[in-house]
């Protein structure tokens, strides 16, 4: 109702129009601003997992190299009772497809997999992990901060579900 609140107003509605371009998001209202990458996996996972998209579904499958705003996100969620999977890795960080191809269920609901390792700078398969979940009707979660501005990122392309970034 006055300048100050119109002029932030515009500033965040013309930031979220340069987020979503930039990620070719179908709708700017798709972005959500958090305080941060951490609050921003933890929004998404747990977002999901417990509203109507997830139609009931718990199972979530992660990587066990994940960011701590990940596995902790899930850690916290398996003593709610949502059972997690933890993939492991080869020798360079990727995550192993045919592991992911055997434990998906018809009860996973989200599969989130970091798109560049922060420690080991891995850069995972997002399209073929993406294009499992998807085969399988399951969401897919990407924690992207460490890619974000570094990596073209399009979720339409890649089959992204939800993206943290910062």
């Amino acid at each position: 109702l006055y300048r100050i609140g119109r002029e932030a107003r515009r500033a965040v509605t013309e930031a979220r129009m340069k987020v979503a371009r930039a990620l070719n998001a179908k709708d700017p209202s798709e972005i959500i601003f958090t305080g941060g990458g951490s609050q921003a996996d933890n929004l998404a996972i747990r977002g999901y997992v417990k509203g109507r998209s997830a139609r009931g579904k718990k199972h979530i499958i992660t990587s066990k190299i994940e960011h701590h705003a990940v596995l902790y996100t899930c850690e916290a969620l398996e003593k709610e009772g949502y059972p997690v999977t933890y993939l492991d890795v080869d020798a360079q960080g990727h995550v192993d497809l045919e592991q992911l191809k055997s434990v998906i269920t018809d009860q996973t609901a989200l599969v989130t997999i970091m798109a560049a390792n922060n420690e080991i700078g891995t850069i995972e398969p997002i399209a073929e992990l993406a294009a499992i979940a998807r085969a399988h009707g399951v969401a897919f979660h990407t924690d992207a901060v460490q890619a974000f501005g570094h990596e073209d990122i399009d979720v339409r392309e890649l089959g992204i579900d939800l993206l943290s970034a910062s």
